[in-house]
């Protein structure tokens, strides 16, 4: 997994970078604002560790980029702030941040949020293309769209009708597909 800092104080970038290679996480740091949005594109991290109050361009700006590109559905963003205030806390879990720190952050909280973050990546992450390309094409084909069936069943909140529009296909189609699959549309 990797994780993006993003703080503009060295020391507590250095901590939790240190912190979470022991853990042995991949991690990268950034402490301008406004280089977060090169630096994800750059490192594409599973998890941002965002401060609110940095130079260039501030957390919540970045937070808000993050939430308008559809990233946040898959990123988990934690934002730490020793200046944090409730109504920052529910503006920043509104676009999508994952969990919202104080400083000074306490060991036990960061590593629950990690852990809860990381459990949130795995499950918020489609099979990735290497999975497809170590199977002869047929069996690709047909592991790569039961995936697609899953994730539009799961986006869709598991409405066939919505699902079958969504796709393209009759749902009499979507049926025939479901059970090809064994997918259950209830999970």
């Amino acid at each position: 997994m990797k994780v993006l800092i993003v703080d503009d104080e060295k020391g507590i970038r250095e901590t939790i970078k240190e912190i979470l290679q022991d853990e042995g996480y991949e991690v990268f740091t950034e402490e301008i604002g406004s280089n977060v949005e090169r630096k994800i594109e750059e490192v594409n991290p599973d998890i941002i560790i965002l401060d609110l109050f940095l130079p260039g361009m501030s957390g919540m700006d970045v937070l808000e980029k993050i939430h308008a590109t559809g990233e946040i559905k898959r990123r988990a963003v934690i934002i730490v702030s020793g200046h944090g205030t409730v109504e920052t806390s529910v503006k920043a879990l509104k676009l999508g941040a994952f969990d919202f720190l104080e400083k000074p952050i306490k060991y036990d909280k960061l590593m629950e949020a990690i852990e809860n973050a990381v459990e949130f990546v795995k499950s918020s992450h489609s099979p990735e293309i290497e999975t497809f390309t170590s199977l002869p094409l047929k069996k690709a084909k047909e592991e790569f769209e039961k995936a697609y069936i899953i994730d539009v069943l799961k986006k869709c909140n598991g409405d066939l009708k919505e699902a079958a529009k969504f796709m393209g296909i009759d749902i009499s189609n979507l049926y025939r597909k479901l059970n090809k699959y064994n997918i259950n549309p209830q999970k």
